[in-house]
């Protein structure tokens, strides 16, 4: 680049403070993510909207990390880009270990691609502690359920997943199908139960609940059955299907109401406390296009989002009172995998969970 060109990128960004200092009008294209959270706060909404879609329009951009399937996050994103059309939309899908470690080596090289963040819990925990997230209370926040928000304003939900225990509807008998986590250590499942090898999470979330002693002993017993350990949830759910296992109490709800509506020979139970996991929404605190990431965030949450969320794809909604596609997956009050007390003890559970079930 020409030193006269670097010189006019200067002078621009130089004109866009002083407008936003001096002048008071709408942030510039140098504003910061902090920024423009601060000249959000305490304006009428239409101004609000309108300060949004103006600054998101210069910046022409979203770009979205996430852990979503590739079809659903494709479904999401279709729906954001009609509503916002303007906006040339990028994103990078990933399991959760693989998409913090590369956010975590590009804040370390200096590089910031990505205005929103959808993770789980426990990465969510690891990427507010390394810094890289931006503190947002969106205005679509009152219409959450209390369990699905953090109380700082770091993140809301943009969905949850209700985990469930999951049969071969032609294996199990209507009679033997456990009701509770005790029916679960019945001598007749030994070798017929399927874990995943990355569920430290609904372990701590158990332990949590039930206190180490109890918990600890009731995992011990479950181990005492010999369940064969896999990594993932869809695959697990499958091999249940086809008769390779009976059973798992730790598959993600709206796939196995899937599968079963499509005549596998699948169906699930819930227990009490229903485990639910929710996918927190960060906002990225050096957002390349923070206008653009500030109204995905807003939108994700609002009931055009959470039908899309909810009613076609049949994820759990964060939204109060809203149905999900399965119904029968809905609960007044879920058991939520929470960022702030799985994140500290992440690694201890790990390592108790692979010495618990005998896996590395």
């Amino acid at each position: 680049m020409s030193r006269a060109i670097l010189r006019r990128v200067r002078l621009v960004c130089l004109l866009q403070i002083w407008m936003l200092v001096g002048l008071g009008t709408e942030t510039g294209l140098c504003a910061t993510t902090a920024d423009v959270v601060a000249r959000l706060r305490d304006i009428p909404p239409a101004e609000r909207q309108a300060m949004l879609e103006a600054g998101a329009r210069r910046e022409g951009a979203f770009v979205f990390y996430g852990t979503m399937s590739v079809d659903h996050v494709k479904r999401v994103l279709a729906g954001f880009h009609q509503r916002y059309p303007f906006l040339s939309i990028r994103d990078y899908r990933a399991g959760s270990t693989t998409l913090l470690s590369k956010i975590l080596a590009e804040a370390r090289a200096g590089k910031h691609d990505v205005d929103i963040i959808d993770q789980v819990p426990g990465a969510a925990y690891e990427l507010i502690k390394a810094g890289l997230v931006e503190k947002y209370l969106s205005p679509n926040r009152n219409a959450v359920r209390d369990e699905m928000l953090d109380g700082e304003g770091l993140w809301a939900g943009s969905y949850h997943i209700v985990v469930v225990t999951a049969y071969n509807t032609r294996q199990v008998r209507k009679e033997e199908v456990p009701r509770n986590y005790e029916d679960l250590l019945h001598p007749r499942w030994k070798g017929r139960i399927v874990l995943d090898t990355q569920d430290a999470d609904w372990f701590n979330t158990l332990l949590e609940y039930w206190g180490e002693e109890k918990g600890v002993a009731y995992m011990k017993r479950l181990a005492a059955l010999n369940p064969d350990m896999r990594t993932g949830h869809t695959l697990e759910a499958q091999l249940i299907a086809a008769g390779e296992y009976s059973l798992s109490p730790l598959l993600y709800g709206y796939r196995i109401a899937e599968m079963a509506a499509q005549g596998a020979p699948i169906d699930f139970v819930l227990f009490d406390p229903v485990i639910s996991k929710p996918r927190p929404l960060l906002l990225a605190k050096r957002a390349p296009h923070p206008h653009a990431g500030i109204l995905f965030a807003d939108w994700m949450i609002s009931e055009e989002a959470q039908t899309i969320m909810a009613r076609d794809l049949g994820r759990g909604s964060v939204r109060k009172g809203m149905k999900s596609k399965y119904e029968r997956l809905d609960h007044p009050k879920y058991l939520v995998v929470r960022d702030d007390t799985l994140g500290p003890v992440y690694k201890k559970r790990l390592v108790q969970y692979q010495e618990i079930f005998r896996f590395r």
